[in-house]
């Protein structure tokens, strides 16, 4: 492009091609995301409204973005949202049937205390038929069943269904057998993944008999459960129900609000073992978090054929454990599935009261996944990433060491080997880090001196001089 050759009076970035501007204007773009207790935030649409403006070569590319990611509450008064936002919404939708099939992810929240925006919601959910991905929250009646039975009967595209208990654990599984039936009424046909969060205690029998019958007769590929409060026998017919896994990720078997227990209170790692044996030939990934003992005892990856990413928590992998005499360095022989390429190790603290500190990576984890690596090396395990997740706070310090120097140290010994090892940015620097030691060496100091001191002299009470024994 000849800039000299662009006229005076005509922008330059009009001259870009379509691809150029739709990855700028990409960038402005709103888009919708869940928490993990099921609440909703978007980004502001200020910027992709103004843009849509300019012209008619912007409006073309910014209008599909402004539509692909939505939010639509049942409550005519939602909190965080502009009161009138989603009339105006419906509005657009129902005068332009143009803009239904530019949304692509959807996000629905029945507030059963507040449906003034009923209609809002059930006329969207039954115009916005293209949308790929659904997330649903706050089941808590027949009304937002009904809700979600209609979105699933209109949206034979979708290929991930999320639904979410936004409180109190409130998603009963057994409701949500029934809802999706067969798969072979026509509802969500093409359904890939399935998550599910904040299950209830209710109906564990029932669902075990419900899933019996259906054992290999849904399509999903891939399932995600957090806040699991039912039973293991539960867990395994809702694997079963899979005719190909392929991707499992399971957080949390009880509350997340640590306090909440689930209906099984033993859950380990030996357990899950015979559960995903039933599809150790399709999967691929798995994720595990929160469950209620550590330990890999009785956990064996090695008939895993296609297992090509494991992540697992600090806090279930055991390695604490070896100062208590009941740590196998040969236990981590499990973790090596013949395919194994990326390992995640999360040190994030399941606390609720605090993060993890320093210490959480101290001289305990560095030998663990050193030795990890090690017998991936010495197995022939076609290990080529370690990935750690570590975000500590300044507190806990309990060595001179530098958390990220000892996995830099471990990272310089497995690199010849075709191992790379990578953390997140440091959460605290290495000048922040020697102040902590060096302050707290300080008061150590200041400690040991005035207890010398005071066992010399004795201690002033009351101005009185009391004189040690010894």
């Amino acid at each position: 492009m000849e800039i000299n050759h662009i006229p005076l009076n005509r922008a330059f970035i009009l001259e870009l091609p379509d691809e150029v501007l739709d990855a700028i204007i990409c960038e402005t773009r709103p888009a919708a995301h869940t928490g993990s207790d099921g609440s909703y935030s978007f980004k502001v649409y200020e910027m992709g409204i103004v843009l849509s403006l300019v012209c008619k070569r912007f409006y073309r590319i910014t209008v599909p973005y402004l539509y692909a990611d939505l939010v639509i509450n049942t409550s005519d008064n939602p909190w965080g949202v502009p009161k009138q936002a989603f009339n105006k919404l419906h509005r657009s939708f129902r005068e332009n049937q143009l803009l239904w099939p530019l949304c692509r992810h959807l996000i629905v929240s029945y507030d059963k205390a507040n449906v003034g925006n009923l209609y809002v919601a059930t006329d969207c959910i039954t115009w916005l038929t293209a949308a790929r991905t659904l997330t649903f929250s706050g089941l808590k009646d027949r009304k937002g069943w009904g809700l979600l039975r209609l979105a699933t009967e209109q949206k034979s595209n979708c290929n991930s269904l999320s639904l979410c208990s936004t409180e109190y654990y409130t998603l009963d599984l057994i409701s949500v057998i029934r809802m999706l039936g067969d798969f072979k009424s026509g509802f969500l046909p093409n359904l890939r993944t399935l998550s599910l969060r904040g299950i209830s205690l209710y109906g564990d029998q029932m669902c075990q008999e419900a899933l019996r019958e259906k054992a290999g007769t849904a399509p999903f590929t891939k399932l995600k459960l957090r806040n699991f409060l039912l039973t293991p026998e539960c867990l395994e017919g809702l694997v079963r129900w899979s005719r190909r896994l392929e991707e499992f990720e399971l957080k949390f078997t009880f509350g997340d609000d640590f306090v909440t227990p689930g209906l099984y209170k033993d859950w380990t790692l030996a357990t899950l073992q015979p559960i995903l044996f039933l599809h150790r030939k399709t999967l691929r990934s798995l994720t595990l978090d929160a469950i209620n003992c550590s330990g890999l005892h009785g956990f064996d990856l090695r008939q895993f054929e296609k297992l090509h990413e494991l992540s697992i928590s600090s806090q279930i992998s055991g390695h604490q454990q070896r100062h208590k005499g009941r740590y196998d360095i040969d236990l981590l022989d499990g973790l090596l599935a013949p395919h194994l390429r990326v390992f995640y190790w999360d040190l994030t603290l399941v606390d609720q009261q605090c993060r993890e500190g320093l210490d959480s990576f101290g001289q305990e984890e560095e030998e663990w996944l050193r030795q990890l690596g090690r017998k991936a090396i010495q197995r022939g395990c076609p290990l080529r990433k370690i990935e750690i997740t570590f975000t500590p706070e300044e507190w806990g310090y309990n060595s001179d060491v530098y958390p990220w120097d000892r996995m830099d140290s471990i990272a310089a010994e497995l690199r010849p080997h075709g191992i790379e090892l990578s953390y997140n940015p440091p959460s605290v620097s290495k000048e922040q880090f020697l102040k902590i030691v060096g302050s707290e060496e300080y008061e150590a100091q200041e400690n040991v001196e005035l207890v010398a001191e005071v066992e010399h002299i004795g201690i002033i009470v009351d101005d009185r001089v009391i004189v040690p024994t010894a």
